[in-house]
């Protein structure tokens, strides 16, 4: 769902406030999760993921006037792509800054308060808290040695549900190397985790 351009799809039309209002309500968990697992260490690190999805979802509504709708699929990679955009401008620009992580706190991630999918929240009870923040913990440090390109695979796959065809089209790369990267992500997140 790219800004308008001079060929245009004749399905194609502008979005009124009430109708982004409801897309980004329903989209609004699959955005904290993907932002959460592109993210990578450094934003992490520095920046909350309400935060990072406040901005992209600013963004939208910015941008509101010069979006065409044409469907869920088409509004789901528009929110990928602004998300990865600031993704990839909050680490250049922590990058460029060469703080010292060692000085820094880390950010709470505020998982416990998350809706998961389904609209079910986590249980608050000490030991699930805390079986969950180890699991957690594992499967943070198992994405963590992940490289960028495979974190952004998993994600366009795992969060945003984009067809295996999808994916090859926007990384410009086969369709069958983007199946094989994600067999082989996957097993070795399987590994690491136990």
């Amino acid at each position: 769902m790219p800004p308008e351009s001079d060929a245009q799809d004749p399905d194609e039309r502008t979005l009124t406030r009430a109708e982004l209002d409801e897309l980004v309500e329903r989209h609004l968990d699959v955005l904290r999760y993907y932002v959460r697992l592109r993210a990578g260490p450094l934003v992490r690190a520095r920046e909350s993921i309400d935060d990072v999805v406040q901005s992209t979802v600013r963004e939208l509504y910015e941008q509101r006037a010069t979006v065409r709708y044409s469907g869920e699929a088409a509004f789901r990679r528009y929110l990928y792509t602004v998300a990865t955009h600031k993704i990839i401008s909050k680490n250049r620009h922590h990058q460029a800054l060469r703080r010292s992580p060692e000085r820094e706190a880390l950010l709470s991630d505020g998982l416990w308060d998350l809706p998961q999918p389904g609209g079910s929240r986590p249980s608050r009870s000490p030991s699930a808290h805390a079986e969950r923040s180890d699991e957690l913990d594992r499967l943070r440090a198992a994405f963590d040695t992940l490289s960028e390109d495979d974190r952004q695979i998993l994600a366009m796959r795992k969060v945003f549900d984009m067809p295996t065809r999808e994916i090859a089209t926007q990384l410009s790369i086969p369709e069958s190397t983007v199946r094989w990267r994600l067999s082989v992500i996957l097993a070795e997140l399987a590994s690491r985790m136990g």
